[in-house]
């Protein structure tokens, strides 16, 4: 009886109240004092560091109550040695101070690779071998030999270069390759409207070089070839292996390439039927187009064989682009 008399009394009450009172308190003081400590509703918008050097984007997500960690390092020939290269959280992302910003800079020494062995390989193999061990081809020297466009030797700063020597990637290595029998002149390629990377690529498997390179535009982000010399719009131009082919290029930011292509190089899509190997090739030649796939029917010969199939066709695609790559399907003709 007594228990209940003091549930029931005023002091028992008072105390109840007084507890809960002070656990209300004690929660607001525990949640204000969390507030603060953790800036709850305080973020730091993560400044974009991409090309600063490493000691000064240090400084800076320092200077903004931020960590810095270096946590990669990469090989990139394109940016400036011992610069930011990527950042995690990216920039403009919301962080909370004390918040670790990881950075990945570009390699202050250089990556170095086993120079591969050349000799004796065609040039397309060399090209695929080279651009598998991160090195890319450099300039290409014909000179008279049986072996046609096979390497006979591989160079580095005019000097061979054995296998097995190591070499920074990225360099470029010089080819001596054969002329061949017979003619020694090519055909320069059309490269109009080529980002400069598909341009150079298209040239050197064409047994040229690349000249002079002029860009147009302040900007040469985005850039493609815009002019070529020797030009090759009007009719097909050969010239002598090793031969150099000059590019200018404008920015795709500031020139229309669309409108520029469609206008410059659109031509008919020529009608193959019932032409030859020989023909075929003549005729592409004449119009700049390429030799895509040739698909031979069974008991079809180069002697026998004419054009029963096209793709592009030319009903259904009347108008292509010089080129455009023309797969043909052959059967015989006898």
């Amino acid at each position: 009886m007594k228990i209940i008399a003091f549930l029931k009394s005023k002091t028992f009450r008072f105390h109840i109240l007084l507890a809960i009172a002070a656990g209300i308190a004690l929660l607001w003081f525990s949640i204000r004092t969390l507030d603060i400590y953790t800036r709850h509703g305080r973020t730091i918008e993560v400044p974009d560091l991409n090309g600063l050097e490493k000691s000064q984007a240090q400084q800076v997500l320092k200077r903004m109550n931020l960590k810095p960690v270096i946590n990669d390092s990469i090989f990139d020939t394109t940016r400036d040695k011992g610069s930011v290269a990527a950042q995690n959280p990216e920039a403009g992302a919301e962080v909370k101070r004390n918040r670790t910003i990881y950075l990945t800079t570009v390699a202050l020494l250089p990556e170095m690779v086993a120079m591969p062995d050349l000799t004796d390989l065609s040039f397309r193999q060399a090209q695929s071998l080279l651009e598998t061990h991160g090195l890319r081809v450099g300039n290409l020297d014909y000179v008279p030999n049986i072996a046609r466009n096979a390497v006979l030797q591989q160079k580095y700063n005019k000097g061979t270069i054995q296998p097995g020597t190591p070499v920074e990637k990225g360099t470029p290595i010089d080819l001596v390759l054969g002329t061949g029998e017979g003619s020694s002149y090519v055909n320069v390629p059309l490269v109009i409207g080529k980002t400069r990377e598909e341009a150079i690529r298209l040239i050197n498997a064409s047994s040229l070089n690349v000249g002079q390179e002029v860009f147009m535009d302040e900007s040469t982000e985005n850039a493609k070839v815009y002019r070529q010399s020797p030009n090759v719009l009007n009719r097909q131009q050969q010239v002598s292996m090793g031969s150099t082919v000059d590019l200018y290029y404008r920015s795709i930011e500031e020139f229309d390439f669309d409108e520029y292509t469609r206008e410059l190089l659109s031509v008919p899509t020529p009608n193959l039927i019932g032409r030859t190997p020989w023909e075929v090739l003549e005729t592409l030649e004449a119009t700049l187009l390429m030799l895509g796939e040739e698909i031979f029917e069974p008991g079809t010969t180069t002697q026998n064989a004419r054009v029963y199939r096209q793709e592009p066709d030319a009903a259904e695609e009347p108008i292509i682009l010089r080129g455009t790559e023309i797969k043909i399907w052959y059967k015989s003709g006898e």
